[in-house]
């Protein structure tokens, strides 16, 4: 694990506000974010699942519909919502698919993504964890006072997208290649999290980094 430093995007300057630390994940697809999450979490820390929002904007009318009328009825599953497979197919498929989707998602999923942060920071939690895929991207990591990457071997991320999401290498490549490169999401981080062998290990690291960020 590096030495910790001030994350020098963080709009969030002033360590005695009485707030808790907001620790933002980095890390290529399948690195393990979700997992490091989970493990935060139970350690007591106020966890923001930027894909758990997402999941839940889909299920809004109003975005369903617009979604409904720019990519058609092909993305709508049996139960008449929106299929998250489906719609990742078509958007995914084309750079102009993906971002009429990002118009008509985005604005919404990243006031809601910052509204449950100020809502967890208002907690008793120790920290707050923010696990987004586009922390960087989209400017998210302005939220957070620290950032800790996930590391994992290429050939093991790769299993691990086919596993958990059906995706082969080269969906997972074709995705990544829409994202920052890995490069300047380590070297964003102020923290790494080794997360290449057993979960133990993983886990050790996850509690010496929090006993370092919380004060």
């Amino acid at each position: 694990m590096r030495k910790e430093r001030r994350n020098p995007q963080s709009a969030i300057r002033n360590p005695q506000s009485g707030l808790p630390p907001v620790i933002g994940l980095l890390g290529g697809i399948g690195s393990g974010k979700s997992f490091v999450a989970a493990e935060f979490t139970k350690l007591g820390c106020k966890g923001v699942d930027a894909d758990r929002l997402g999941h839940e904007l889909l299920r809004d009318p109003r975005i369903r519909q617009a979604i409904r009328e720019r990519f058609g009825d092909g993305v709508l599953g049996p139960d008449g919502e929106i299929d998250r497979r489906r719609l990742g197919e078509r958007a995914f498929a084309h750079r102009e698919n993906l971002e009429a989707l990002e118009a008509i998602v985005d604005p919404e999923l990243w006031q809601r993504v910052r509204g449950a942060v100020e809502d967890a920071r208002r907690s008793d939690a120790p920290a707050v964890v923010l696990d987004a895929a586009l922390i960087l991207e989209k400017g998210l990591d302005k939220l957070c006072t620290v950032m800790v990457y996930i590391s994992a071997p290429e050939e093991v991320r790769r299993v691990r997208a086919a596993e958990a999401r059906g995706w082969d290498p080269s969906e997972v490549v074709r995705r990544e290649a829409l994202q920052f490169s890995l490069k300047v999401k380590q070297d964003r981080a102020d923290y790494i999290v080794d997360n290449s062998t057993s979960p133990k290990h993983t886990v050790e690291q996850i509690r010496t980094i929090l006993s370092r960020v919380v004060k």
